[in-house]
């Protein structure tokens, strides 16, 4: 399988989780480009497309949400599934509003006719002293309402990126081949728990 990694990074985090989930991908077989937005890469000829950001402005950052309305059409030809990188990964509700947490991946989600059949939120990193200004003013405020202080800290786990390359070719397997346009109606009928019951027997065969 073809699979291209669009990304963007700010501070260098999103990078770090994109070239491992590169890694990963080959390792399984698989034939990986990974391309920045500011490349302006084409999506077409490929069998999946995974999308990388970190969270700003209450979503994915708006290099990669432009990049997406540039290559709309391409990208509903082709399934496609992201990882955003955050530092609020439970969320919220605020003043009757779901914030935070997957909440973030909302764009994603809306921006296409055929959406990403699978994306998850991984932990991010703040380093204060690499923060420009400007990004530390608006991290200072988003920490306030949260009622804490913004502070160095790593919420990174390699073993988040290995969850979502291994969910990914799973999902991507059982039912995200068919989420592209003129496909997508062969998924409508996947029976999620039949699988799981499918898997929970295997394992039991193995003991």
């Amino acid at each position: 399988m073809r699979i291209l990694i669009v990304y963007t990074t700010r501070y260098g985090t999103t990078e770090r989780a994109v070239k491992l989930a590169k890694k990963l991908f080959e390792e399984e077989g698989h034939e990986v480009e990974i391309r920045e937005v500011k490349e302006n890469p084409s999506p077409r000829g490929y069998d999946l497309v995974v999308m990388s950001a970190p969270v700003y402005r209450d979503g994915p950052h708006w290099d990669l949400t432009d990049w997406i309305s540039e290559h709309r059409e391409e990208l509903e030809d082709v399934p496609k599934a992201f990882f955003l990188v955050a530092m609020h990964l439970a969320g919220s509700v605020f003043m009757g509003k779901l914030h935070g947490g997957i909440a973030y991946s909302q764009p994603l989600i809306e921006a296409f006719e055929v959406p990403p059949f699978y994306g998850t939120l991984i932990g991010g990193e703040i380093d204060v002293e690499k923060l420009s200004d400007e990004d530390r003013r608006k991290m200072r405020r988003f920490y306030a309402v949260l009622g804490e202080r913004l502070e160095s800290k790593s919420l990174y786990r390699e073993e988040d990126v290995k969850a979502f390359v291994r969910r990914t070719l799973l999902y991507y397997d059982w039912f995200g081949k068919h989420f592209r346009r003129g496909e997508v109606d062969k998924a409508k009928d996947f029976d999620f728990m039949e699988k799981v019951r499918e898997m929970e027997a295997r394992l039991d065969a193995e003991g």
